[in-house]
């Protein structure tokens, strides 16, 4: 078997080249001009080295090197460039989604939003997107294979935002029960699993995959989002040093996997639902969290670990060696148990 990166990776190497990324930029991608460098620093590339810098579990790069090597790449082989495309654009999204949801924390530390207002992170958010296709732009690959992965990361991009958009403008409270899986499924399959299967896209692309080969190892890419977003919505609430964004969820309303599980039970959805409408306060919204964990426990593992087989079940259609399959299936078990 092939020895990598682990999936889960809180020491996060990946950060430190991006940090090396943004101070290194070249000219293609960088004209400073005679502007002194401390105006940059303030302008730009202090939120910028704040953001990229504070580390994560390093999930998207990670998928990215699975979909090169279950697609043929060669051990080691993977260009530099791509897990770099996919962490920029997780980054950035980051801290649009912080402005839009106006979060005060993000990984142990303030929000960048906050830190250096909304103007300065909005404005640094899009462009860290612009390096991402400034990135893959100017790399090795030649012009067709190029102009198909910037093709991708369109793609990927528009989708995202559209699942964004539905997420942000839904409230769990308008939605009947019936709904909420809809809803959610489809807001998770547009956000978190694109992104993720533009991930499994871009190795596997690089790699040289393409027609039935190249879907199903963006399909596997997009059922690891699901299982993403599922352990994410559901550790939220149940893990308790995340307790603070499943209150966030709570007060701004948003449908999220652990409301799927509770719609299941449609007496019990429509009460937490009035408990939800009726509680604003920050003591109530956190017994409300309590107490959704309690109602919905017995169900949120079972589910998981049906996301997880359909993850696996998109896995084992894809033509790779079984070495590299088993890998790819030992990060999906670690990503199943890191959220606890």
């Amino acid at each position: 078997m092939t020895t990598s990166t682990p999936l889960v990776d809180f020491d996060a190497p990946k950060s430190l080249a991006l940090v090396r990324l943004i101070e290194t930029l070249p000219d293609e991608l960088w004209a400073p001009g005679t502007v002194a460098p401390e105006l940059w620093d303030k302008a730009l590339l202090d939120p910028a080295r704040d953001i990229v810098s504070r580390g994560g579990k390093g999930v998207r790069g990670k998928i990215v090197e699975h979909g090169w090597r279950l697609a043929g790449g060669l051990p080691g082989g993977l260009p530099d460039d791509l897990p770099v495309v996919i962490e920029l654009l997780h980054a950035g999204s980051l801290v649009v989604d912080d402005i839009e949801d106006d979060s005060s924390h993000r990984r142990g530390e303030p929000a960048i939003h906050r830190r250096y207002g909304v103007p300065l992170a909005l404005n640094m958010a899009n462009w860290l997107y612009f390096v991402a296709f400034g990135v893959l732009g100017r790399s090795a690959f030649d012009a067709e294979v190029r102009v198909a992965l910037l093709n991708d990361v369109s793609r990927g991009l528009l989708r995202c935002h559209q699942g964004q958009a539905l997420d942000l403008a839904v409230r769990v409270t308008e939605l009947p029960p019936e709904h909420v899986l809809d809803v959610v499924s489809t807001s998770t399959s547009m956000k978190t699993g694109s992104l993720m299967g533009l991930a499994s896209t871009l190795g596997a692309r690089a790699a040289g995959g393409s027609g039935p080969m190249l879907a199903a190892i963006e399909a596997f890419g997009l059922e690891l989002g699901l299982l993403l977003q599922m352990l994410d919505d559901w550790s939220s609430l149940a893990v308790p040093h995340r307790c603070a964004k499943g209150v966030e969820d709570l007060r701004l309303e948003r449908p999220t996997w652990p409301w799927v599980w509770l719609a299941e039970d449609r007496s019990a959805f429509g009460r937490f639902r009035e408990i939800l409408v009726e509680g604003e306060s920050p003591d109530a919204l956190h017994a409300l969290a309590e107490s959704l964990v309690v109602e919905v426990g017995h169900r949120a593992s079972s589910r998981l670990d049906a996301q997880l087989q359909r993850a696996r079940s998109r896995l084992d259609e894809i033509p790779a060696p079984p070495d590299v399959r088993d890998e790819a299936l030992s990060d999906m078990v670690s990503l199943r148990t890191a959220f606890s």
